[in-house]
């Protein structure tokens, strides 16, 4: 009797094998094995590689987090054919030819799987002993359909194949393959007879949608699905995906709207927290400073983790709003409290930022500098925060402004930033800075000049006989402190207690005794000294030690900007070594205020142009109004510039010098502009001017320059609405070179870099402007010599060359 039982249950197992029979015992069969055999293998792949991606992130505070944490940093590989032959080439294999050729003529939706073998085959897909993470899901996945499908007339009766599917889905979503991702679930959802991931299933599919790029088609999914009624466990994923989907379309409103339900839903403390951070994120995108103050409170009361807890109360400080001074004082006296607290001792360095965010909003700037300066000696627990900290103390500096002190800490914060974006948006502004700062200390270096040139004799003996008294004290000074810190250095005694192992009793070392570490050896400690020497000589104990390799201090930075000093020069200690190099003469006093006029004025330029800084370039523009520039030109691009840049944003003072503008020079061009704002005011041409050029050429071929620099003068004056006067201007620029004029070159090279910068002649005279500050950069000053074939064509341009503008065509009649 057991024996004909058992043939029966051997029978029965065997005839449930088939994957083309729909009997409840085939069914069971490929339900159980399909888990037991591959898939709990693949979720299990796929649940590790979940791990190891959340065990790497970190989350980015600066920015909007994820909803669902996620590495916001990590490349977002496109889902391209290209990629998938990339991706061959780095694991040294070949595809076909024709397979290459087959792939690139797939369509983005359907044709992909096609072909999906033959490429998983060649990646490797198939090796049971290098298959991981995602690939080892996406193999286990499809040997599970392979051999466990009961596809019947295009029904699918295994209800575990929606275990499968939905496996293959995440796994090439998460591989960033949008694409192959949606035809599983598209596969899954139109041939399962029961579908028991339906839901999640379509939270993936819109998820896969959204990474294709199909936004539309996303959302009517994601409208669908919070419109029904849906299990619990199915709403906490649900809940979760749909803002982050808003988020990423930037309908910042309705997102804070869904993280609320995601609240309702999902009940986590650390998720509770994260929903309420992100919510004061979005609340400041949309300028609802109170609410966003609100969501961080929340977040903060929590106490979900110390960094949660001390970024929310980063937040706060960020939006604080200056109150009573009783206010302000609660606050601080609040955050102290924080750092006294053990469980934030890691994170000081954050609450002392903090504490700096709060000082400036209340305006109080010393304070907030003594904090920023806290943090930036605890020790490092966010590179992101220190960086803030850094570039916060730069913003302060360049408010002042002092441009050296702001690039260095610029520098530093460079150099510490995650965020790709806030680190490449500083860097093209520490670039931006590096010019600004050659301007403003020539501008103040040629002020100082001019003013010194100025005074009687006696007086001016008496101001260098100061200046040489302080030189001379700051230099003692710091070769006393040079002195200290090479005795501390070599007097220092190291010295610990360690544990004899013989005698079991305690013994001291010392350098001398040759201990391990690397202050206690000697010959080491002496070794990477003499390195360090070498590589960057003798440096005082002191911050941003590296700005330089020769300058260790970043006062010697602006003094060497200004042309204050030059330590190593003998005679810096004697009147004369500075007063000899004074202009004397009206002739050279003249060149140096054009000079120092042109520069402010492309200064201010450069401000509004390359930093979007209206605030600066208008007080840089008003300033040099104030000095009194030395010619009518300069003073009206600077009251134009006024006038156009604070049209919006300060009216009255665009209107103040507007009417200034027409009142002192209605026949200028830029009164024109002001009265005919929808003309080009240097946008034709009169034959007349054009044949006044042509004559103005000719004697320049002949070498007239004199004359042909009144022709300039003249033609400035004749046709000050013609395009042309931007060719008059460079060729009467050309004529100072040919005449030896270097410093009237190179100032007529600046001011057509600036009043026509949008035309050839100021992008050709701004090139030759950097050509020859680049070569004159650590040179003497020294005569312009020219020879005959230089300046042509914006090729390379040597000074004994022949500076030789290219003539105006003259249109012919049709």
């Amino acid at each position: 009797m057991n024996k004909i039982i058992y043939s029966i249950l051997i029978l029965s197992l065997l005839g449930g094998c088939s994957t083309k029979k729909n009997g409840i015992t085939h069914r069971t069969y490929h339900r159980i094995t399909t888990w037991n055999n591959t898939l709990f293998n693949g979720k299990e792949a796929l649940n590790e590689e979940m791990k190891s991606r959340d065990s790497k992130y970190r989350d980015n505070f600066s920015t909007i987090l994820p909803v669902i944490p996620g590495d916001p940093f990590e490349e977002q590989k496109e889902n391209t054919i290209d990629l998938a032959l990339q991706e061959s080439e780095k694991k040294s294999f070949k595809i076909s030819e024709e397979i290459k050729d087959n792939l690139k003529k797939l369509d983005a939706q359907g044709a992909i799987n096609s072909l999906s073998g033959m490429v998983d085959k060649a990646l490797g897909a198939g090796n049971d002993s290098k298959a991981q993470g995602y690939d080892k899901a996406i193999e286990k996945g499809k040997k599970a359909i392979e051999k466990h499908s009961m596809l019947i007339k295009g029904k699918e009766y295994n209800s575990m194949m929606s275990e499968a599917y939905l496996l293959l889905a995440k796994a090439y979503y998460y591989k960033k393959d949008p694409f192959e991702s949606l035809n599983y679930l598209n596969y899954m959802n139109s041939t399962l007879v029961k579908n028991r991931r339906k839901t999640e299933a379509q939270g993936y599919m819109a998820l896969a949608q959204a990474q294709a790029g199909n936004v539309f088609q996303a959302n009517e999914i994601y409208e669908n699905l919070i419109n029904q009624k849906l299990k619990k466990k199915d709403a906490r994923f649900i809940s979760k995906i749909y803002p982050q989907f808003l988020i990423d379309e930037k309908r910042y409103k309705e997102a804070i709207k869904a993280l609320d339900l995601a609240k309702k839903y999902n009940k986590n403390k650390a998720e509770q927290a994260r929903f309420n951070f992100i919510q004061g994120q979005l609340s400041e995108k949309i300028k609802e400073d109170d609410l966003a103050i609100n969501y961080y409170n929340n977040a903060y009361k929590k106490k979900s983790s110390p960094e949660m807890e001390i970024k929310s109360q980063i937040a706060l400080s960020r939006l604080y709003k200056k109150k009573d001074s009783v206010a302000y004082l609660d606050r601080i006296k609040f955050l102290k409290y924080l750092t006294k607290k053990g469980l934030y001792q890691s994170r000081k360095n954050e609450i002392y930022y903090a504490m700096g965010l709060t000082s400036l909003r209340e305006e109080r700037e010393k304070e907030a500098m003594t904090y920023f300066f806290k943090s930036l000696k605890e020790k490092e627990s966010d590179p992101q925060i220190r960086a803030l900290a850094y570039q916060e103390v730069g913003d302060v500096y360049f408010s002042k402004p002092d441009y050296v002190y702001a690039s260095a800490y610029y520098d530093s914060a460079i150099s510490r930033f995650v965020d790709p974006t806030m680190k490449k948006r500083l860097s093209i502004k520490n670039k931006v800075l590096e010019e600004i700062t050659q301007k403003y200390y020539l501008v103040k270096k040629n002020d100082s000049i001019l003013h010194v040139a100025s005074m009687a004799p006696e007086e001016r003996n008496n101001y260098y006989q100061n200046f040489i008294k302080q030189l001379k004290e700051k230099e003692e000074k710091e070769r006393l402190q040079l002195e200290k810190n090479k005795r501390r250095e070599n007097n220092t005694e190291f010295a610990t207690e360690t544990l004899d192992n013989d005698s079991g009793l305690f013994t001291l070392i010392t350098p001398n005794s040759k201990g391990k570490w690397y202050f206690y050896n000697n010959s080491l400690k002496q070794a990477g000294q003499s390195e360090f020497k070498k590589q960057w000589g003798d440096r005082m104990l002191v911050d941003n030690w590296r700005m330089s390799k020769k300058i260790s201090n970043l006062d010697d930075v602006k003094s060497e900007l200004t042309g204050q000093s030059d330590s190593k020069n003998s005679r810096r200690f004697e009147i004369e070594y500075y007063t000899e190099n004074l202009p004397k003469t009206k002739a050279e006093l003249d060149v140096l205020k054009n000079q120092r006029d042109s520069v402010e004025l492309s200064l201010g330029i450069l401000y509004h142009d390359k930093l979007h800084d209206v605030k600066s370039a208008t007080s840089t523009l008003e300033h040099l109004l104030l000095m009194v520039p030395f010619n009518d030109e300069i003073t009206l691009a600077a009251m134009y510039n006024l006038y156009k840049y604070n049209q919006e944003e300060n009216k009255s003072l665009a209107n103040k010098y507007s009417d200034l503008i027409l009142k002192k020079y209605p026949d200028s061009k830029y009164a024109y502009s002001i009265t005919h704002p929808q003309v080009n005011t240097l946008k034709t041409n009169s034959s007349e001017s054009i044949l006044f050029y042509e004559e103005a050429y000719k004697k320049y071929e002949k070498g007239e320059y004199c004359e042909v620099k009144d022709l300039a003068s003249e033609a400035n004056l004749k046709y000050p609405k013609d395009e042309i006067v931007a060719k008059f201007a460079l060729l009467s620029a050309f004529c100072d070179a040919k005449l030896g004029n270097k410093e009237e070159f190179m100032q007529s090279l600046e001011s057509i870099s600036i009043d026509y910068k949008d035309k050839d002649e100021g992008k050709k005279a701004d090139e030759l402007l950097k050509f020859f500050k680049d070569k004159d950069k650590n040179a003497q000053k020294k005569s312009l010599k020219v020879n005959e074939s230089q300046l042509q064509n914006n090729g390379p341009i040597e000074y004994n060359n022949k500076i030789k503008p290219a003539t105006y065509e003259i249109p012919q009649d049709n």
